[in-house]
């Protein structure tokens, strides 16, 4: 939910006095400015033209997260697929080869360095954006999601600014 709630703006706080004595949840999202706003679509519901819209391909093991990311991107207007752990995501990368990846750093069955290196060695896998977005942000991170392919690393929660930043980087190919 905190992630979600992230990605419009928003903020979720946790509180209680102890044990027994209950717990409190404030979620605070952005309102709009005015009436006429109100009865205006948000503006991440508009689909870019057909010109704009990427395939992103999501691994993250934590399902969640992925899921509403890529409910996120759909909303952009952009062809998404999700992967839950480092092996599928090389597997969906082959086939629906992406132009953007959004790759987890620590997944089961595979880490996301190894998997990145794997889809590198794919036809078409130099060609592909792709991005850490993972929990990992010290310098060794850094420098070892660079040894491993990685275009950019980005630590999470990620915000909708860095999403559209993303999805705008220029094509590699």
């Amino acid at each position: 939910m905190k992630q979600l709630v992230e990605l419009h703006g928003g903020s979720v706080e946790a509180r209680s006095e102890g044990r027994g004595k209950g717990s409190e949840f404030v979620v605070r999202l952005p309102v709009l400015e005015s009436a006429e706003s109100a009865a205006a679509p948000p503006a991440i519901a508009s689909p870019p033209p057909a010109s704009g819209q990427r395939r992103i391909l999501i691994a993250d093991d934590n399902v969640d997260a992925a899921d509403s990311l890529a409910m996120v991107l759909e909303l952009m207007g952009h062809e998404v697929r999700t992967a839950h752990d480092g092996r599928a995501a090389v597997e969906v990368a082959a086939s629906f080869r992406p132009d953007l990846i959004l790759l987890d750093i620590g997944m089961p069955t595979m880490n996301g360095y190894d998997a990145c290196r794997r889809i590198r060695d794919q036809p078409g896998g130099r060609d592909t954006i792709v991005v850490a977005l993972t929990g990992w942000g010290h310098d060794d991170d850094k420098r070892r999601s660079h040894e491993a392919g990685f275009d950019h690393h980005v630590v999470k929660p990620i915000d909708l600014a860095t999403v559209k930043r993303l999805v705008e980087l220029p094509s590699k190919s």
